[in-house]
């Protein structure tokens, strides 16, 4: 497997060029060198006997269009585009107005996003750029949607009816886990979480108004902070999540503190919601407003939640304590179970070893300073592995 990134700096220093790419094979550094080098290389793994089975846009950010174009055209393999988020779409903020509102499945333009911070010249223009590369791609390309309402949303931009789409999450549901689903009675504290890290976009400032108000309110709650614990609140526990240790901390934490309900209350359309599923893991009942787009979608298709109408809705429910613990009741009265594990979806493998023909890769043309700048690349890319060996 190539792994190929944009490498807009050497030894720290940034270079005026999007020519340069850093390439991993089989998940070990290989070297940093041009376009006309990768393709190069291609041909000289072909030689070798192995098959260029297609290729994976993994994400766009940073990258030149021009140059991974020149890849792409290089080579008739079917093409996967893995989209986890709409930067296809709003290359600046994510669909989020100040980094903060949601503002619509729309491409920028002036009159949208008037007054917006993250409004530029830059913005619209690499938005076009974006918008012209997939539909000159389409013809040759699977798009990739971690979820359907990712894929729905994304359709709003890109309504042509000849793309090929197809819906691969990232996780497989295994088993069930059966804890966690006993009637709370009367007189028991509800555990109440805000799950993922602190984000206006994420509900954080929703969050602590509603916390502040129920507790004020004299509700019968315990709160919890799971993730990211940046910004205190005396009356609610913090749970610090270390992904890199577990994988499966956020799951665990949630398991062994018994949370009843989870507050996944984010502000945007989420196109793949790891809390999502790491709540279901632990059968929470979930509390998330219409906006939230995979985690709303998710709720009303396990029935395992409420989905507010309005995005200020929480300190209603939050102090409406009898309503709570009815529908938290009901919800466990069901016993849809959650999942027993989360295991990583693999599936886009299977997709590239299913397409069992040949690739060729066309000659590239080369100039003197793509000839030059990748003769000084090889030295460059010596001195990194013996750097690097010397630092192990």
């Amino acid at each position: 497997m190539l792994y190929i990134y944009p490498k807009p700096d050497i030894l720290g220093k940034r270079i005026h060029s999007d020519k340069m790419w850093g390439v991993l094979m089989d998940g070990k550094y290989y070297a940093m060198t041009n376009t006309v080098k990768i393709l190069e290389l291609i041909n000289k793994l072909q030689g070798k006997g192995l098959v260029l089975s297609g290729i994976i846009i993994h994400h766009l950010n940073n990258t030149s269009l021009n140059e991974l174009y020149k890849i792409l055209k290089a080579t008739d393999a079917r093409i996967y585009m893995y989209l986890h988020d709409f930067y296809t779409i709003c290359p600046s903020s994510g669909l989020l107005r100040d980094y903060h509102d949601f503002c619509g499945v729309s491409f920028p333009n002036e009159q949208k996003c008037l007054g917006c911070s993250c409004l530029s010249e830059t913005t619209i223009k690499r938005a076009r750029h974006i918008s012209v590369f997939i539909k000159k791609i389409s013809n040759r390309t699977l798009f990739i949607f971690p979820s359907q309402s990712a894929l729905e949303n994304w359709r709003e931009a890109y309504p042509e009816k000849s793309f090929h789409t197809t819906v691969i999450l990232h996780q497989i549901l295994s088993g069930e886990y059966k804890a966690n689903m006993s009637p709370v009675s009367d007189s028991e504290p509800l555990r109440i979480a805000y799950v993922g890290y602190q984000a206006p976009h994420k509900g954080w400032a929703e969050w602590k108004e509603a916390v502040k108000r129920s507790h004020e309110a004299g509700c019968n709650y315990l709160y919890y902070q799971m993730g990211s614990c940046n910004e205190k609140i005396d009356f609610v526990q913090k749970c610090d999540i270390d992904f890199k240790k577990d994988i499966n901390a956020m799951i665990t934490a949630l398991r062994e503190n018994k949370i009843d309900c989870a507050v996944l209350w984010s502000l945007w359309p989420e196109t793949y919601s790891f809390t999502f599923y790491e709540s279901y893991s632990a059968n929470c009942y979930i509390l998330t407003n219409q906006l939230s787009g995979n985690i709303a979608a998710m709720v009303k298709q396990k029935g395992n939640g409420t989905a507010a109408e309005n995005k200020n809705d929480l300190s209603a429910l939050l102090l409406d304590e009898s309503g709570l613990r009815e529908k938290i009741n009901s919800f466990r009265k069901k016993k849809e179970y959650g999942p027993d594990r989360l295991i990583e979806n693999d599936a886009i493998v299977k997709l590239l070893r299913s397409d069992k023909k040949r690739y060729s890769v066309f000659p590239a043309h080369r100039s003197y300073s793509d000839y030059m700048s990748g003769c000084l690349l090889k030295v460059y890319s010596v001195y990194t592995y013996f750097r690097r060996k010397h630092l192990k």
